[in-house]
């Protein structure tokens, strides 16, 4: 299970305590699991300018500090994504296809940076309904297929949250017509987290395709399956796969979305609940991969 990070702040900053230095970093949560390593790849994106600027390498990021200190110590914005990756492979792809930077997060296209956790199980028919999008797609990641899949909804929506909506319900709607297909999936995706941003405002999706009892955090062991954090700190919003400290963090309410921008010099934060999602029950397999 990747790990994402997110942060707004009222000014630009640097992020470099909560991805290198905390007790439960970005760079601590992709070793804190000897069983489930963040190993795969790892990247960082930020604003410069106003334009997206992304740092991502294919290696293990604990093989790689010192490169990701002279990022967070070069990333200083007011909104910061970082992921840790632990690859998924729904393609069937060999090792030397999957883990190449190309397939390493955060994604881009413009002035947006996406990051996702979780497995979307339907890449190919996906990317099949992206339209004119599909031919923008540079990797082979069922992850980028499913950032193309937002802007998509994006392009025609009002808002993130509506957005959001309709994508999720699109991607059910495939799986309609391609579950016989697939015979050992329940569903279209296992778990859409994302942290995005277009520069202004930061947002966050949190929802798993199963609910259950499971647990997965890796330093907070009481944290459900799949289900985000978030936290203030000074004039930071701060949001996670989990908590990156031992203060207090706040739990998303899935399936929601998150929306973050600086109004009136503070930073607002709206939350909204998905609905018409269809949820499953959490499976074995999935609470072990977790």
């Amino acid at each position: 299970m990747c790990r994402l990070f997110a942060q707004l702040s009222l000014s630009p900053r640097s992020a470099e305590d909560f991805l290198l230095d905390s007790d439960f970093s970005l760079l601590a949560q992709s070793r804190g699991k000897r069983g489930n390593l963040q190993r795969d790849g790892w990247g960082l994106g930020w604003h410069e300018q106003g334009r997206a600027r992304v740092i991502r390498s294919p290696y293990p990021v604990y093989e790689e500090k010192e490169r990701l200190r002279q990022a967070a110590r070069g990333a200083v914005a007011r909104i910061v994504i970082g992921h840790v990756r632990a690859a998924s492979n729904p393609l069937g792809l060999d090792k030397k296809s999957l883990i190449v930077e190309t397939n390493s997060q955060p994604f881009t296209d413009g002035r947006w940076i996406f990051a996702h956790n979780g497995t979307l199980h339907i890449p190919r028919e996906t990317a099949a309904a992206l339209g004119p999008l599909r031919a923008r797609l540079r990797g082979q990641n069922d992850s980028e297929v499913y950032f193309w899949h937002l802007l998509k909804h994006l392009r025609r929506a009002g808002s993130f949250h509506e957005a959001v909506q309709l994508a999720l319900l699109e991607l059910w709607d495939i799986w309609d017509g391609c579950r016989k297909r697939h015979p050992g999936k329940p569903g279209p995706y296992s778990s859409l987290n994302v942290v995005m941003s277009d520069g202004e405002a930061l947002h966050a999706v949190c929802h798993a395709a199963a609910r259950g009892l499971a647990v997965a955090g890796i330093f907070h062991p009481r944290q459900p399956w799949s289900q985000m954090s978030f936290a203030r700190r000074g004039d930071r919003l701060v949001i996670g796969s989990e908590g990156f400290d031992r203060r207090a963090w706040q739990l998303m309410t899935p399936p929601e979305t998150l929306s973050a921008a600086v109004v009136r010099g503070r930073v607002a934060v709206e939350r909204r609940a998905l609905s018409g999602v269809p949820q499953l029950p959490l499976r074995a397999e999935e609470a072990v991969a977790a």
